[in-house]
Order: structure tokens, then sequence, then C-alpha cells
């Protein structure tokens, strides 16, 4: 082989390194926007669940809140008991606590479809998680798919001709 022969083929096998290179920085740089899209997903999923803790931690408030205000309508049924010559006066209190507890119990109706709603927003939320996680997963096979064809075709032409698989 003359020096030109050679110079020729290590000039080739330099171009292609580069190739190699440039298509592996590339990857790389893919693989990077991949990963941050992957890591919003999860901020966001965290998110998600922090939003649905407080919807759960406020309507623990809320039952523990009626739990006490049934308990004092307890108290002043007793006291209405005890007391028979203010019997008017604590039936008409019985009657005004009786409303403010229907209306409570409006409102946590109320408040426990809206929570129903989130739940289901929630569902529907993580669904859609489920479904680009699988995308993304699809997509991750068919970018390993193609560098491992990437690198077969590289390594053919590193090798050359005279060292390709024999068939």
């Amino acid at each position: 082989m003359t020096p030109g022969e050679m110079d020729k083929k290590i000039e080739f096998i330099l171009d292609m390194q580069a190739q190699f290179e440039s298509n592996v920085g590339k990857l790389a740089t893919n693989l990077a926007h991949c990963e941050t899209n992957i890591d919003s997903l999860r901020i966001s999923a965290a998110e998600l669940a922090g939003v649905l803790s407080q919807s759960i931690k406020i309507s623990d408030d809320r039952f523990t809140r009626l739990d006490d205000k049934l308990s004092k309508l307890v108290d002043a049924q007793r006291t209405a008991d005890d007391h028979s010559s203010r019997l008017d006066d604590k039936l008409s209190k019985l009657v005004d606590a009786q409303r403010t507890a229907d209306d409570h119990s409006s409102r946590l109706d109320e408040r426990l479809n809206k929570l129903a709603k989130a739940h289901e927003a929630a569902d529907e939320r993580s669904a859609r998680f489920d479904e680009r996680m699988i995308e993304l997963a699809a997509a991750q096979k068919t970018t390993d798919e193609r560098l491992n064809t990437l690198i077969s075709v590289v390594e053919r032409h590193i090798t050359g001709p005279d060292h390709a698989p024999q068939r």
C-alpha cells in the first residue's frame, strides 16, 4: 500500500469518526431533552399529589368542624331537657342549630362533589401521563434501534470490506 493510499484510508476513518461523534452528540442532546421532559412530568405529578393532599386535608378539617357542631347540638339538646323552664328558648336555639347543620351538610355535599370531580380530573391526568410514558418508551426503543443500526454501519465502515461479517 502506498503512503497516498494509506493517507486516504486514514482520512476516511477520521471523517467517519467525526461523523460518528457528531451523531452521538445529537443523540445525547435528544436524550437530555427526553430526560428534561420526564423530570417536568414528575414535577407535575408531584404538584398534583400536593394539591390532592391539601384537598383531602381541607375535607378532613370540615368533617372535624361538622363533628364539633353536631356534638354541640347534642349538648344543647341535653341542656333543653335539663331546663324545662327555658324550653321555648332552647327549642328555638335547637332549630337554629339544625338549620346551620343543614347548611353545613349542603355545603359539604357540594364540596364532596367538587372533590369527586377533582379526583376524576386527577385520574384523567394520570392516564394521560401513562400514555405519554408509553409513547416515550416507544420513542426510546426506536432511538435505540436506530443507534444500533448506526453503530453497525460505522463499524462496517471502520473495519472495511475485508472485515465485513460473512453471510
